[in-house]
């Protein structure tokens, strides 16, 4: 679910410290060190890159790239924790003011960047947990970085991060509900918009800017024509949409690092949209989220989920997944699939997709972000 990005992000970048005070952060490095002395860890890497893979050192700084660059936080396991970001010095004081980290270095390149740092500090670990850099550090860079630290023993630290990041605290959850409340308010505004232009990229403008103005960082959005042969949910194109035409929308918003999404279904009137009636089918979508409940396999909530679909006598169309875990990343832990391992736990955020093919649409697609609480699944943006 990603779409064309510009070369610079250019959303709202704030650090709100009544949403996410400094100690959130503190107590998240104070945790993974308990687990890196577990297994006994010199140092953390924790890498993340560009729009949509700046998770894994946001985590621990609230640092969010706003180019298409990287940032690596190397985390010991004594003093303090250091930022790396690959950009200008005159990037420095805007880093500062959005991040908890006291120690931020600009460079051209995180990896030669850790390797001086090491240097100036005389540093030689042993043991070093790695975040991100296999899947998402260039390969020049990592090679740089793993001949600097020739020697070391390096261990893939992703597992341990993974699991850390899938049980959201109650600071993130506001988060994710506060984005949630853009993505509501946006599916419920689309019928009430008369559109002079209705092109789908003069919608995908009107829906950003009110995004924008509800103080969304950045913004997703996707369209689908399933009354189209071989539609797929794709980015805006310069297209006229048709009168009494089925319209798939997909929408993420992020409010201050923190990921939700929404998918409807639309007929078009004229000049605006228009909810067609799927009682039946949000009646489906409805029994689908009784099956997803704490403390059952994940695989087990995934065969039950479908079975149910199964049951309707619709036709489940399964190329856009059924859902997975959203946060700092629009995808994330758990994946619900038939092949997941572990359970669905309590304090998890996950979305919730349901495509079926439809008669006279083509085919119908809802999506929701929900909160797994206690008792089962919250919805957030319905």
């Amino acid at each position: 679910m990603e779409a064309m990005q510009p070369t610079l992000r250019n959303g709202r970048n704030v650090w709100d410290q009544i949403n996410m005070p400094a100690h959130e952060f503190h107590e998240r490095v104070r945790k993974v060190r308990e687990k890196m002395q577990e297994k006994q860890m010199d140092v953390l890497l924790a890498y993340g890159n560009a729009f949509n893979d700046y998770a894994n050192p946001c985590y621990f700084s609230n640092y969010v790239i706003r180019l298409p660059r990287g940032a690596l936080v190397a985390i010991h396991k004594e003093g303090e924790v250091v930022l790396f970001f690959e950009g200008a010095s005159r990037g420095l004081s805007s880093a500062k003011k959005t991040s908890c980290v006291e120690d931020v270095r600009p460079c051209p390149d995180v990896s030669r960047g850790y390797t001086q740092y090491l240097k100036e500090k005389g540093l030689t670990p042993s043991t070093v947990g790695c975040v991100g850099l296999k899947q998402l550090m260039p390969h020049y860079q990592r090679k740089l970085l793993t001949d600097a630290l020739e020697g070391c023993t390096l261990i893939n630290a992703d597992p341990m991060i993974r699991e850390m990041r899938m049980i959201k605290s109650i600071r993130e959850c506001d988060q994710i509900r506060r984005s949630s409340r853009i993505v509501k308010g946006i599916i419920n505004f689309l019928p009430d918009i008369s559109f002079p232009d209705m092109n789908e990229r003069a919608v995908e403008a009107s829906i950003i800017r009110e995004a924008r103005f509800e103080g969304a960082e950045d913004v997703r959005v996707l369209f689908g024509r399933p009354q189209e042969p071989k539609w797929a949910l794709r980015p805006s194109e310069e297209t006229f949409i048709e009168r009494g035409v089925a319209v798939i929308v997909y929408l993420a918003v992020a409010y201050e690092r923190y990921w939700s999404e929404g998918i409807r279904t639309f007929n078009t009137m004229e000049n605006s949209f228009s909810f067609p009636d799927l009682k039946k089918t949000e009646t489906l979508y409805g029994e689908l989220t009784k099956r997803i409940k704490p403390g059952k396999a994940i695989s087990q909530c995934y065969e039950e989920t479908v079975g149910e679909i199964q049951k309707s006598g619709r036709d489940y169309i399964a190329e856009y997944g059924l859902g997975e875990g959203i946060g700092l990343s629009l995808n994330e832990w758990p994946i619900l699939d038939k092949k997941a391992t572990g359970n669905l736990e309590e304090g998890m955020c996950l979305t919730l997709r349901m495509c079926i093919s439809d008669k006279n649409m083509g085919a119908v697609m809802i999506g929701n972000t929900f909160f797994t609480s206690k008792t089962g699944l919250e919805a957030l943006t319905i």
